[in-house]
Formats: structure tokens, C-alpha cells, sequence
């Protein structure tokens, strides 16, 4: 053991442990925005260290944050705008499908696989849980204003001490366990890059491809379908598919047999399946150096795991889990290599 960590008293140590333990219990309604607001403020820290080289450390960080309150605000006021436009069209979208669950009759309409009984039924054992569900979002609003609140100071004391904090931790280990901690920082940052940036490139992605699909099937609204399927690639898992459904279920019930298979057949793979299939993995990867397979197993086991924060930590732990096991493997073959005898691992780096 190195003598500087040899001098470090186990209880101060374990005392520090319980007390970060402690705050964790204490904040654990608040813990997701705090880590999405540290993990964001690792991606955006390049940002900050190049205002800071003109501006106070405070102030860029200030600049940094107000950058990413203005983004979001114009998102949510352009989809607004889009959702306001069009709210006539997408209330009689609503009404023909529920016209056509609940009034198979139209001589128009493809007929329902599913009788309107069934779906009466479906719909009254869950009436409940959607009210309730009503209720809770209502009730958690001040608890969800609380955490836009902590998110966003967070990501703003992330940027101002984040590099302050690693270095002064960092500064203080031996120079063997320096180097491994450099590896799995810059593991760290790609992984996150990737979750962040490429996530927000793949719904760029995935407009560009709604464009012409909307174009050729012929319903209109171009730009409000292809916000809607770029807005909802954001979304986990559910992806611009529940866009996809939804108007399969409007071409059926217009009777549109042609729309509800350029739908089927190509709208679900080009403007769903392709993003997430070629385009996410392919840049993924370059970044994040990890197989784009195990990148898949962090966000699917990460969000069953740990809800929508998995989303994030999920890959980052198996990006962290690849690393980790390359570090042992080196650190493993490094003591197997005799005195003299030179290192398999830096001959092959040599090649």
C-alpha cells in the first residue's frame, strides 16, 4: 500500500462513508435529478472550461445553464406551437378511432380484430388505475417542481466544482491507481457523450426520416407527424413506435388498407427501427469503444433496474464493468510476466 494511503485513519474513513450514506438516504425522492444533473454537467463540462479561459469560473457556469434553460424552453415552446396548430386536426384523429372502436359499423372502416365488448371491458378494469395514476401527477407537481429546481443547481455546482473536485481527489492517489482512475474517467465521459449527445442526434435522425415517409403517405401535417416521432425518440424505450401505432390505427379506421401498410411495412422500419438499430449503435460506438450490444443490455437492464435514472446509469455501470475488466486483465498479465521478460501486452501495442 502506498504510505500516503497508509496514513489514512479507518475511522475517518468509515466516518465519511456513513455520512454520504446518510445524505443519500435523506435526498433518495431527489437522487435521480441530482445524478442526471452531475451526469449532464460532465458532458457540458468541455463547454465550461473553454468560457471559463475568457469569463469567471461562476459566470460561465451561469452562461452554461441559462444555455441549456433556453434549449429546453424553446423545445417544449416550438412542439407546443406544432401541438397548437394542429389541435383540431389531432382532436378529429382522435374522434375517428374512437369512432371506430365504438362504432365498428362504418361502412368505411377496416372492422375491429377486437370486439368493442372486450375493449369495453379493458377499459373499465383500468379506468380506476389511469384515475389514480391522474392523481398521483397531480399531487407530485410540487414535488416535481422541486426537482426542475434541483436539477438545474445542481447541474450548475457540477460545472463550477466538477473539475475542483476531481482533481483534488484525484491528486492524492498513487500514480499506479491514478492512471486506472484516468481510464475509467475518460470511460465515464464517453459513455455519457454518448447517452446524451447521440441520444439528441438520433431524434434529429429520426425527423430527417419522418419527412419524406409523411410526405408520401399522403395524411398531410408533415411537420407535426415528424415532431411528434423526433419528440418521442427521446422517450425510452416507447420510441416514435407509439406514433406509428397510432396512426396505423387511424389509417384502419379510415379504411386506408394502402396507409396501414406503408405504416406496418415502412414507416415502423425506416423512421423507428433504423435509428435505433443502425444509427445509435454506429455512434454509439465510435464514441463509448464498447460493443454496441452491451450498450443495449445497460438501458434495457438499467431502466427494469432503476427506473428512468437506469436509462443513464445502466450503461455507464457496463461501460465501467468493460473497463474495469481491462484493467485486471492488464494488471493480471503484468504480474504474470517474469523479471526480464518483457510485457506480452506492450509488445502487441507495439505492432
Amino acid at each position: 500500500m502506498s504510505p500516503g494511503l497508509s496514513r489514512i485513519d479507518p475511522l475517518v474513513l468509515l466516518f465519511v462513508i456513513v455520512i454520504v450514506a446518510a445524505a443519500a438516504v435523506a435526498f433518495w425522492p431527489l437522487l435521480d435529478v441530482v445524478i442526471v444533473g452531475l451526469s449532464l454537467a460532465v458532458v457540458l463540462l468541455p463547454v465550461h472550461r473553454a468560457l471559463s479561459r475568457r469569463l469567471p469560473g461562476a459566470v460561465a457556469a451561469g452562461l452554461v445553464v441559462a444555455a441549456v434553460v433556453l434549449i429546453l424552453l424553446l423545445g417544449s415552446g416550438f412542439m407546443a406551437a406544432v401541438l397548437a396548430q394542429n389541435a383540431q386536426y389531432l382532436d378529429h384523429i382522435l374522434q375517428t378511432i374512437f369512432d371506430w372502436v365504438w362504432a365498428p359499423a362504418a361502412e368505411q372502416a377496416i372492422p375491429l380484430p377486437i370486439p368493442p365488448e372486450q375493449i369495453a371491458g379493458w377499459v373499465g378494469e383500468h379506468a380506476d388505475t389511469l384515475q389514480a395514476g391522474i392523481a398521483g401527477f397531480a399531487e407530485a407537481a410540487p414535488l416535481f417542481i422541486v426537482k426542475i429546481c434541483v436539477f438545474f443547481l445542481t447541474l450548475y455546482i457540477g460545472l463550477l466544482k466538477g473539475d475542483t473536485v476531481r482533481d483534488r481527489l484525484v491528486g492524492h492517489l498513487p500514480t499506479a491507481l491514478k492512471r486506472d482512475i484516468g481510464r475509467l474517467s475518460t470511460v465515464t465521459v464517453d459513455t455519457l457523450y454518448a447517452i446524451y449527445v447521440v441520444h439528441v442526434a438520433t431524434a434529429v435522425i429520426t425527423f430527417f426520416l419522418a419527412l419524406p415517409f409523411f410526405y408520401f403517405l399522403g395524411y398531410g401535417h408533415i411537420l407535426f407527424y415528424s415532431v411528434m416521432a423526433a419528440v418521442f425518440q427521446l422517450v425510452p424505450i416507447i420510441g416514435p413506435s407509439l406514433v406509428m401505432l397510432f396512426l396505423g390505427a387511424f389509417a384502419l379506421s379510415q379504411g386506408d388498407a394502402r396507409g396501414a401498410l406503408l405504416v406496418a411495412l415502412v414507416g415502423y422500419p425506416i423512421v423507428c427501427a433504423l435509428p435505433d438499430i443502425y444509427f445509435r449503435p454506429l455512434m454509439m460506438g465510435r464514441r463509448a469503444s464498447i460493443h454496441p450490444v452491451i450498450m443495449w443490455i445497460g438501458f434495457f437492464g438499467g431502466l427494469a433496474a432503476m427506473g428512468i435514472v437506469g436509462f443513464i446509469l445502466g450503461p455507464l455501470f457496463m461501460a465501467l464493468l468493460v473497463a474495469g475488466y481491462g484493467i485486471a486483465v492488464r494488471e493480471l498479465t503484468r504480474a504474470r510476466t517474469l523479471p526480464g521478460e518483457r510485457d506480452p501486452v506492450s509488445n502487441l501495442t507495439k505492432l
